[in-house]
């Protein structure tokens, strides 16, 4: 009598995230290097998107960019799309310690300064007075950013908060060395265009092929060697 074999459970490949062994990918590090250094110096900022298809390999590479501007003395926050819009989720997404809202104001306590007061009338401003309370440079590493274009993602009176953190994330007008790195599917640059941001800086918009097959015979060899 035969009897069945009870098939193998089910495993998640947990691959997203930093790779343990990376290569390739040079010239766009390069590029976003370039960009670190510009912003460091006139004081400004723009937005770094990176799309491709499914396991091309973004997040990795969004990890090796935050490794770079970490070297580089920037600091690096990890947003979710929220952020954007609702004060409190960016607040949290900033490592920020305290907040209350009173009487229209909101008081922040900052670990390095003591407690500051940010007014708080519109969520713009409270949002726009987060991203320039430090002059330490910034980086928001935003990942499956194709999700901004997503149906129903934005509340629909939170679009014109959006539009203009966007806008004053990707123009530079923070009086402070602001980058958004944005990783996302290949509808991502369609998402950014439908909020007004079309037009991206030079190499500050990459469509992330295949790896080359030097980088992958070189990460095969680091698995079976290491």
């Amino acid at each position: 009598m035969r009897t069945s074999r009870r098939p193998s459970p089910l495993t998640a490949a947990f691959d997203r995230g930093p790779a343990k062994y990376f290569h390739g990918r040079k010239q766009i590090l390069h590029d976003f290097g370039e960009l670190l250094v510009r912003a460091t110096q006139t004081k400004s900022g723009t937005t770094f998107l990176i799309q491709g298809a499914p396991g091309a390999g973004k997040t990795a590479l969004l990890h090796e960019c935050e490794k770079l501007a970490r070297s580089a003395k920037w600091k690096v926050a990890d947003i979710d799309p929220p952020a954007l819009w609702n004060p409190d989720e960016l607040f949290h997404s900033l490592g920020l310690k305290r907040m209350r809202v009173e009487h229209g104001s909101l008081h922040v306590g900052v670990p390095s300064l003591g407690k500051a007061e940010i007014r708080a009338k519109r969520p713009i401003q409270t949002i726009k007075a987060l991203l320039q309370r430090e002059k330490v440079p910034l980086l928001l590493s935003l990942d499956e950013a194709q999700t901004l274009g997503s149906k129903n993602l934005i509340p629909p009176d939170q679009d014109h908060i959006v539009v203009s953190v966007l806008n004053a994330l990707h123009n530079g007008k923070l009086d402070r060395p602001v980058i958004l790195l944005a990783a996302g599917l290949g509808t991502t640059a369609d998402s950014f265009r439908g909020l007004g941001i079309s037009r991206f800086a030079r190499r500050c918009l990459v469509e992330l092929g295949s790896l080359s097959k030097k980088a992958e015979q070189a990460v095969l060899r680091d698995w079976l060697t290491k």
